[in-house]
């Protein structure tokens, strides 16, 4: 008996541990839960309509649970479908002997299905203006999404959901400069966290790949934050437009780059971004920057782009601050040099800090250089320059050492550059042992032999004034120094405190002047010597800058110089007096002074009524007239000129009495044409001495009318008169009177001699009547070799005759 209840609870026992066993491993299918499984799925939302095909039953002997799982679901909400991979499902064996369906757990899992059909079966169940947006956006790509729900007690969804899943060939378009595309990643959610990992994307042709990246929601906040890197990327325009890091008007090509970023941001409700913070290390492997307009301007040698190579950079941008520091090659030539730098950026301002090794670089010479640096290359080197910029908060300082080659060799030159509300200040030394420095009109140019340094130093406002505080020129016992010379907007001078003058000039000659402004626009002239012999040249040339307009002001000037050179040799002594400049012209004047001879020399200039009265006396003449090349040997004599200018027209009297002229091209052509040999001779020879010289003449603009030119000494006389029209056209015509035996005889008459002649030696009856006409270098000379004299001719001489 006993052993057939053994049996039998054997084959009991077996039977119910094969059931067992089936049921865990191969399980059943029935439809008789799919009621029950939909229920539970229509808790979570009431609308949702569920299409089932059978479910499997596997059993769970350990938990005391049957899992439930149905193959090939469609989810319908509002007419939207959803294809579902399976959906699995935990359930009590407790509930089902009470045949009361209870399940702790439901796990749902989709195919393969379109990203924009999924947000858009999500907008269908719970519709707002972030999914709108978002399925917008979205353009492209396939998704799988396991979803697994836990439930309470009493069947509600507790809040320890998890969502995991895939997305690949992704593509999302936002606000046009949002463009993302090949899209893949692996996601993780569970609650309010989101975890994605092995993530690529490519945005602006640039490829990122990302192991970690997370999303908190808070409220209506999300808060995000991760790490992403690209290898070997070419960064584009676009890709600075995204990352909000462009720059006007530059032009990017053909770089490439490798960057490991960490960054955090936070995205509203509106989609706007906040708080973003990104620590990023990027390498640039090599980069071309188009140059622009500015460098057109001022470089020469500069490549059409810039290079620049194997840059480190590490950046941070965190709430609108942002940092960089880097170091690299750069190429604006030939060859690459070093740099480094570092930039900061907050609201309001950033800081650019940047050192750069410049091998070599060329500027374009700028024309108003070559005033002062006669022989300076159509291009200036700079070579081994070692820059420092800094700018923060709208200031700027730049800091430069190295060599400048002007000319055929290199000197040194250090200047330094700041900005700082809204004024420039500068500082410039060079030295200048290799470059021709010449000032003109200071008869001053420098000696390559001795030692030359340069320094500028001032300050510009912009729109406004440039201050020179000094400028300098020392060379061994040359010195040239200004001190505080301001000019305005126009290059117009408001003030020069200090003009300080010692140097050896290109005549050998020693000058000492010094020039101090004693109040306002008043300016006292002093010193033991001056070379004043290029000055003089250039103004009986025409060549004066007298009336430039470079003073802003009226000024009034005291002179009180000891000694002045007025040629190679003669000397003028004690020159005092003053002169007033209104308008950039002289206004009013008186000055004298004496030679060692004792003679005087006084010049004045008075205005009244808008006219101009100009007086000059000379009792030397000979240092002003042998100025001019076509008349040579010129001595002895005294000169005095009266002008007066009256609406630009200007009427004017020379006079020259007593001198000696030993050569004049035009008069030996005139005489040799006139078959006057001897008198030709004469003048080349030992000279003519002339009595008197005396020229009317007036002045228009570039027109010289001479009214009269009348010349009379022992040996020729002569008349004339005539234009000159600037250096275009020469016309002048006269009568030319030698003393020749014809006219003594004629003088010999009693009565008549003294009639038509008087008693002077040197006039006569008969003479030579004269035209030149033609341009300056191509004059033609006509003669009538006898001719009577005219009346006026003899009336003028009558006249001078009478004077004396």
């Amino acid at each position: 008996m006993k052993k057939n209840i053994i049996k039998y609870i054997s084959f009991i026992s077996g039977i119910l541990v094969l059931a067992i066993l089936y049921l865990s491993v191969i399980g059943v299918e029935t439809e008789k839960f799919n009621k029950q499984i939909k229920n539970k799925i229509i808790q979570t939302n009431n609308n949702l309509k569920v299409k089932l095909n059978k479910t499997k039953l596997i059993l769970d002997p350990f938990n005391l649970k049957i899992n439930a799982k149905t193959i090939g679901t469609k989810l319908t909400y509002k007419g939207k479908n959803l294809e579902l991979e399976y959906i699995k499902t935990q359930i009590s064996l407790i509930s089902l002997i009470k045949s009361k369906l209870v399940s702790t757990n439901l796990q749902i899992s989709t195919k393969a299905i379109p990203l924009k059909d999924l947000v858009t079966f999500a907008r269908a169940i719970k519709s707002n203006l972030q999914i709108l947006i978002l399925e917008q956006a979205i353009k492209k790509g396939q998704v799988i999404i396991n979803l697994e729900l836990n439930f309470d007690e009493n069947g509600k969804i507790k809040q320890d959901y998890k969502i995991n899943g895939s997305l690949n060939d992704g593509k999302i378009g936002l606000f046009k400069i949002y463009n993302f595309k090949n899209i893949s990643l692996l996601f993780n959610i569970e609650k309010n966290v989101f975890k994605f990992r092995d993530i690529n994307f490519t945005t602006n042709k640039t490829d990122f790949i990302s192991d970690d990246l997370r999303i908190t929601q808070n409220k209506k906040n999300f808060f995000f934050e991760g790490k992403i890197q690209n290898k070997n990327s070419i960064l584009n325009n676009d890709l600075l437009n995204l990352i909000k890091l462009n720059f006007k008007d530059i032009s990017l090509l053909n770089t490439t780059f490798s960057s490991n970023n960490i960054f955090s941001f936070s995205v509203d409700n509106r989609f706007k971004i906040k708080n973003l913070a990104v620590d990023s290390e990027i390498t640039i492997n090599e980069a071309e920057y188009k140059k622009t307009a500015l460098f057109n301007d001022y470089f020469d040698g500069v490549n059409d782009s810039i290079y620049i190579r194997d840059h480190k950079i590490k950046a941070t941008f965190k709430n609108d601050y942002f940092t960089l520091k880097g170091n690299g090659k750069i190429k604006l030539e030939k060859f690459f040099d070093e740099i480094t730098y570092s930039f900061k950026r907050n609201k309001k301002d950033f800081n650019l800090v940047s050192n750069l090794t410049l091998s070599e670089i060329k500027l374009k010479n700028q024309e108003y250089l070559k005033t002062f640096f006669p022989k300076i290359n159509e291009t200036i080197n700079l070579q081994n320059q070692k820059i420092k910029i800094n700018y923060s908060k709208d200031n700027l300082s730049l800091k430069s050492v190295g060599k400048i080659k002007l000319e055929k060799k290199f000197d040194q030159i250090d200047f330094y550059i700041s900005k700082k509300d809204n004024k420039f200040n500068f500082d410039i030394q060079t030295d200048l042992n290799k470059t021709l420095l010449k000032i003109d009109y200071l008869n001053f140019m420098t000696n390559n032999k001795l030692n030359t340094k340069l320094k500028i130093i001032g300050n510009y406002e912009i729109d406004n004034k440039l201050n020179f505080k000094e400028i300098s020129i020392l060379e061994k016992e040359n010195k040239i120094v200004l001190k505080n010379i301001l000019l305005d907007k126009k290059g117009k001078i408001i003030k020069a405190d200090k003009v300080d003058l010692n140097y050896l000039d290109t005549e050998n000659k020693k000058n000492q002047l010094l020039l101090q402004r004693k109040q306002k626009n008043n300016y006292v002239v002093s010193g033991s010597i001056f070379n004043a012999n290029k000055l003089i040249t250039d103004s009986l040339k025409g060549n004066s800058d007298i009336n430039s307009k470079i003073f802003k002001n009226d000024i009034n000037l005291i002179l009180n110089i000891r000694e002045v050179y007025i040629d190679d040799t003669s000397i003028i002594n004690s020159l005092k007096g003053h002169i007033t400049i209104k308008d950039n012209k002289i206004y009013d004047s008186n000055i004298s002074a004496y030679f060692n001879n004792k003679k005087n020399l006084t010049f004045s200039v008075k205005t009244n009524n808008n006219e101009k009265v100009t007086t000059f006396y000379s009792s030397t003449a000979e240092s002003f007239v042998k100025r001019y090349k076509f008349i040579k040997g010129f001595e002895e004599g005294d000169l005095n000129f009266y002008s007066t200018k009256k609406n630009s027209i200007s009427h004017s009297v020379l006079k020259i009495d007593n001198f000696k002229v030993q050569e004049v091209p035009i008069l030996a052509k005139l005489l040799s044409f006139a078959s006057l040999q001897g008198v030709a001779d004469l003048l080349t020879g030992e000279g003519i001495r002339f009595t008197d010289f005396e020229m009317d003449f007036s002045n228009n603009n570039k027109l010289m009318t001479i009214d009269e030119l009348y010349a009379i000494g022992p040996s020729i006389s002569i008349l004339m008169d005539g234009y000159i029209q600037s250096n275009d056209l020469i016309s002048l015509r006269g009568t030319l009177v030698p003393a020749t035996t014809i006219n003594r005889t004629i003088a010999s008459i009693p009565l008549v001699g003294n009639l038509l002649i008087g008693k002077k030696v040197g006039e006569g009856v008969f003479g030579v009547s004269f035209k030149i006409k033609g341009p300056p270098k191509d004059l033609k000379t006509t003669v009538n070799p006898i001719k009577t004299l005219t009346p006026r001719f003899i009336t003028r001489t009558l006249e001078k005759i009478k004077k004396n």
